[in-house]
């Protein structure tokens, strides 16, 4: 049989080495999706629904941007 070889980068390696939502990130980036997830959690109550919150919003502002530079056109 042939050995596999692992894939990807090794834990420890570099300096991403604190995970958030699943993604790896700085101490400093961590700290402040922490920060910021601790006060929105008592708003939303829960990741999910601060990410569905998140990406309903910023799909609003990127329409008005659409919206301006057609206007601009």
């Amino acid at each position: 049989m042939l050995e596999r070889r692992k894939r990807g980068r090794p834990l420890g390696s570099g300096v991403k080495n604190y995970c958030a939502l699943g993604c790896r990130f700085t101490e400093r980036e961590y700290s402040l999706i922490q920060e910021n997830l601790k006060k929105l959690k008592e708003e939303y109550g829960s990741n999910n629904k601060i990410i569905f919150n998140l990406f309903k919003r910023y799909g609003k502002t990127l329409e008005e941007k659409n919206d301006k530079n057609k206007i601009k056109l």
